[in-house]
């Protein structure tokens, strides 16, 4: 592999470099963990070994439950605005996680996701899924780079873990409501019963309810609003000191018109709101999903071996219209579009491990999981008169009826050996084996086609084309292998860890024809080399740093291509290279003053890939898409404390984005997102007790809009009208706290 072409590696590296040195002069000695605002007190489980987030060799970032709702983290879209290297975008599919330039980019069900995210220890795979609101949680845990090893297929580059509040041995109670522009209104309710001793009982509800804020250039009713109900309740026995039951379960439902998509000539020609306005559609959008869930978890300790297992039952229905924001007027056909999704997703999940419960100089993790997802979709776009969308007939995309099933099949390891004191070695594997089965139909392009009776396809029923029966299975074994050493300056570590995501299929090869049938693509795969460093400055300066190089033999990149009157999604393995290097600074200037900093660069490229419909565009050295040359966020807060015993306290946010480029493959262009910089800031009251919060808040004071999303929707007839989804604008309101 030839490095020299990735422009940033020798700054990367020398900076790197004379950090280690500087910070080798600069740190004191002190055996003591900071005790006040900071993460570091919290115990994670990152590594499925429990330890404190400064403790743990890997690149790591914690927000805890408090700090979630301080700075207005409501769900997983907000995590890219206090955490480092992470950026999330959204599509009609779901929400697209980005962590170091690692992302997914076949988001149908026969794809595979790139950043594993988990809640209470199930994995849940489809990003439609993955927006559900953040409610009464206790932390969330972000882990750069692949995670192979403990977490599987699906984290070539790293993972999101959130853990939801256990129910607690104390009666407690707890309102928050949140009033805003757009008529933006959220609540969370949550009650705390101690049943008996060993038994209590927890219950939350959250609502989160929004006007859209995408204007419609016809004076139709705003795009893009929100109406999302979440119920939780949960259980927790101990039996005795170490072992316990934990079984919660949740019941949610999503409505509103979805996200809705700005004509990308807009974001970058217009200003101020018009840069959010879009086509009205006579076809009414809406969301309507529901999901439900179940997991238990089961602890024990036997023999100085501390066993856990957990089991997830997830039930997602979905029934969704997305209209197109296109200019219809203008297409030469005089046509209007839309898409009409309707699926189910099933998923079994089961893991068990066992670990040291008294770590010594061994400490050591083994474990199995498995994972099983049912899913059955049909997934339709139609096409239609302006003056008629009564007489709508298949669009020219893959109008699919398909059941899909995915199974995954893990058995893992990991041990760390002290080999003294201060050094420690860490060697672990996992093997992997997965399915994936699909039995259906589809049918690209305009038709005609049938439907199952024999007649004609049209709105809304199920088109009936070429079979499109399909199965790939991928087995792989990951490691890792790493060192950490620590001295009084901190800890040093280094680690090579491998990444895998199994390979799938493309309903046709566009280059082969529709007649060849589905056909299979690769894995994804890569080696992943990083050397970091955790410590303190000084007594109250704490930093994090680490540098880290990705060298992708394959990666699954997804695209739309037009071909022979059909757009298809086409997904190929290419390979590509990132390099970064990330920093995270914690100062606690006084006992009411503190600045947390974060500081990042990084390079990417194609190593080898063509672009374009035809495959004839050399993009080879280019950007891999919203990877950013560098980004810098910093949080600053000050707390008054005043004579009635109450605090006052401050908090500014405001994170720097040097700017990326999103891609529209079949075009072989490539659209750049300027640099910009977003501000959030709160003022919040807290009474002498805690019991009373009154919070004031600001997000996105600059008011900038900010493409999220890959170029995709598009109009085969209007061809211009390229279509993508944007940040939120400026957003204000208050909150209100009460806790019993």
């Amino acid at each position: 592999m030839n490095l020299s072409s990735l422009s940033l590696k020798p700054k990367l590296i020398s900076l790197s470099v004379a950090m280690a040195l500087s910070h080798t002069a600069l740190a004191q000695s002190d055996e003591t963990q900071p005790e006040n605002r900071d993460v570091e007190t919290i115990e994670v489980t990152a590594t499925k070994m429990k330890g404190l987030p400064q403790n743990t060799p890997v690149a790591l970032s914690v927000v805890g439950g408090d700090d979630l709702m301080e700075k207005g983290v409501h769900s997983v879209s907000d995590l890219q605005n206090v955490a480092p290297s992470v950026s999330i975008g959204r599509s009609s599919f779901g929400v697209n996680l980005n962590i170091r330039g690692v992302t997914t980019t076949d988001v149908t069900s026969k794809g595979e996701q790139g950043i594993a995210f988990i809640v209470d220890g199930v994995p849940i795979g489809r990003p439609r899924e993955q927006g559900t609101a953040f409610f009464d949680i206790s932390r969330v845990e972000i882990l750069r780079g692949p995670q192979g090893t403990l977490y599987g297929k699906s984290s070539t580059g790293g993972v999101i873990n959130v853990v939801t509040n256990r129910p607690e041995f104390d009666f407690g109670a707890s309102l928050n409501a949140e009033f805003g522009n757009y008529d933006s209104q959220k609540t969370t309710a949550v009650v705390n019963v101690p049943v008996t001793e060993k038994f209590a009982l927890r219950g939350a509800v959250n609502v989160n309810k929004r006007d859209g804020y995408l204007e419609t250039a016809d004076g139709s009713p705003a795009r893009n609003d929100r109406d999302d109900s979440t119920y939780r309740l949960s259980g927790l026995y101990e039996f005795d000191d170490v072992t316990s039951l934990f079984v919660t379960s949740s019941y949610g439902k999503i409505g509103g018109v979805g996200v809705g998509f700005v004509n990308i000539d807009t974001v970058q020609n217009e200003s101020g709101k018009a840069q959010r306005q879009i086509y009205g559609n006579p076809i009414d959008a809406g969301v309507d999903e529901e999901f439900s869930n179940i997991t238990v978890n089961f602890q024990t300790e036997f023999n100085d071996i501390a066993l856990n297992y957990i089991a997830g039952y997830r039930d997602y229905n979905a029934d969704t219209v997305s209209s197109s924001t296109y200019d219809y007027t203008q297409a030469a056909d005089g046509t209007l579009d839309w898409g009409q999704y309707r699926g189910t997703a099933v998923t079994n999940n089961h893991e068990i491990t066992l670990s040291a419960a008294d770590p010594g100089v061994w400490n050591w993790v083994v474990g199995a999981n498995y994972f099983h997802e049912d899913l059955n979709e049909s997934d339709h776009y139609w096409s239609a008169p302006v003056d008629d969308a009564s007489l709508a007939t298949s669009f020219n995309a893959v109008n699919a009826v398909n059941n899909t099933t995915h199974e995954s099949k893990g058995l893992f390891g990991q041990v760390n050996y002290s080999v003294t004191d201060d050094f420690t070695l860490t060697v672990g594997a996992r093997y992997s084996s997965d399915a994936v089965d699909r039995v259906g139909t589809f049918a690209p392009g305009p038709g005609p086609w049938l439907n199952a009776a024999g007649e004609t396809c049209s709105a809304p029923d199920d088109c009936i084309g070429f079979p499109n029966v399909a199965s790939q299975e991928d087995e792989k074994i990951t490691w890792r292998l790493g060192a950490d050493y620590h001295t009084d300056a901190g800890m040093f570590f280094a680690s090579v860890a491998t990444g895998y995501k199994a390979g799938g299929f493309n309903d046709f090869d566009p280059f082969l024809g529709a007649a060849a049938g589905p056909q299979s693509y690769d894995p994804e795969s890569l080696t992943a080399y990083e050397i970091g460093y955790k410590g303190k400055l000084s007594e109250n300066v704490r930093l994090n740093s680490s540098i880290y190089y990705y060298d992708y033999s394959k990666t699954q990149i997804s695209y739309l291509v037009s071909i022979e009157g059909a757009t298809v999604l086409f997904t190929r393995s290419e390979p590509t290279a990132i390099i970064g290097w990330e920093n995270e600074l914690k100062w606690d200037i006084s006992d009411n003053d503190a600045l947390d900093f974060a500081f990042t660069l990084a390079d990417s490229e194609y190593k080898s890939f063509q672009a374009g419909s035809a495959l004839d565009s050399d993009w080879s050295g280019r950007a891999l898409d919203k990877v950013a040359d560098a980004t810098a966020m910093v949080q600053y807060s000050h707390v008054w404390e005043l004579s009635d015993g109450g605090i006052l306290r401050a908090q500014l946010n405001s994170r720097y984005n040097s700017g990326y480029v999103v891609s529209y493959y079949p075009a072989a262009a490539q659209f750049d997102q300027d640099a910009f910089t977003r501000t959030d800031a709160t003022l919040t009251y807290e009474d002498t007790d805690g019991r009373f919060t009154v919070s004031a808040f600001v997000t996105n004071l600059e008011d900038e809009v900010q493409i999220i999303s890959a170029p995709g929707e598009h109009s085969a007839s209007n061809p211009t009208n390229t279509t993508v989804a944007v940040s939120e604008p400026r957003m204000f309101g208050v909150r209100v706290g009460l806790t019993y």
